[in-house]
């Protein structure tokens, strides 16, 4: 299966689902989306999963290469690729289908507790994640400081005791997860630190401190990450 990976600046740590891909025989191609000359054909690929960034959806001054990001968006949805779009990316993904995207009255930041709707129960996709749970919920890492209004014709299959709006599904193949699953101790440590006067003012969030060691929520969040793409890629 060939999958593509976009990415909204550089790094130099990758994403806790690398060993899921290699047992599977998968196929990734990565794009910095920013400095992309040529967009691929969505057709290509058997899914797209857009990732996070610091910049803002609504931002297009600033990020002149968001409009092309938002054509390709759209074109993944018209051949029918299955798309999965995480916090910058479901961001964008609100904003193509007509939504609201603004700065949060309620930013988030570290390990929260998702609690999933009725609709995300039933869904193919986050169901599993949270019906073996007693509080029908699953852990996972929040760092947002914007957030979307659900898009019209969209399920909401999500939400934190701060903020409603947290996941939502569109269709057959576009699913939107306004936090993190995918982020390494590694990653969140050296990001936390590099620019702590922008983390999110989350009054009951996270020490960046905490992401200096190792911790046992994260092995769970990974294998909720490997969860998802399991039911989330086609064939899986």
């Amino acid at each position: 299966m060939q999958i593509l990976h976009v990415v909204h600046s550089e790094t130099e740590y990758p994403f806790n689902n690398g060993t899921f891909y290699e047992r599977r025989g998968d196929t990734v191609d990565t794009i910095v989306i920013r400095n992309a000359g040529h967009l691929p054909e969505p057709r290509r690929y058997s899914a797209v999963i857009v990732y996070g960034g610091a910049m803002s959806a609504y931002d297009d001054q600033g990020n002149p290469w968001i409009a092309t990001e938002l054509r390709f968006l759209e074109s993944c949805m018209r051949a029918g690729t299955p798309i999965l779009g995480i916090c910058l990316g479901s961001q964008l993904l609100a904003r193509l289908l007509g939504a609201n995207v603004y700065r949060s009255p309620s930013p988030e930041f570290g390990f929260k507790r998702m609690s999933l709707t009725s609709a995300g129960l039933s869904d193919p996709v986050l169901g599993p994640l949270g019906r073996m749970s007693p509080d029908r919920g699953f852990l996972a890492i929040e760092w947002h400081s914007d957030a979307w209004d659900l898009p019209r014709g969209a399920e909401l299959l999500a939400s934190s005791s701060a903020w409603a709006n947290q996941a939502f599904r569109y269709g057959s193949s576009v699913l939107a997860l306004q936090f993190h699953l995918e982020f390494t101790q590694a990653h969140l440590d050296k990001a936390s630190r590099e620019d702590p006067a922008n983390l999110p003012a989350d009054r009951e969030g996270e020490n960046p401190a905490a992401f200096a060691v190792p911790d046992g929520r994260l092995v769970e969040i990974a294998c909720s990450m490997e969860k998802l793409l399991g039911s989330f890629l086609p064939g899986g």
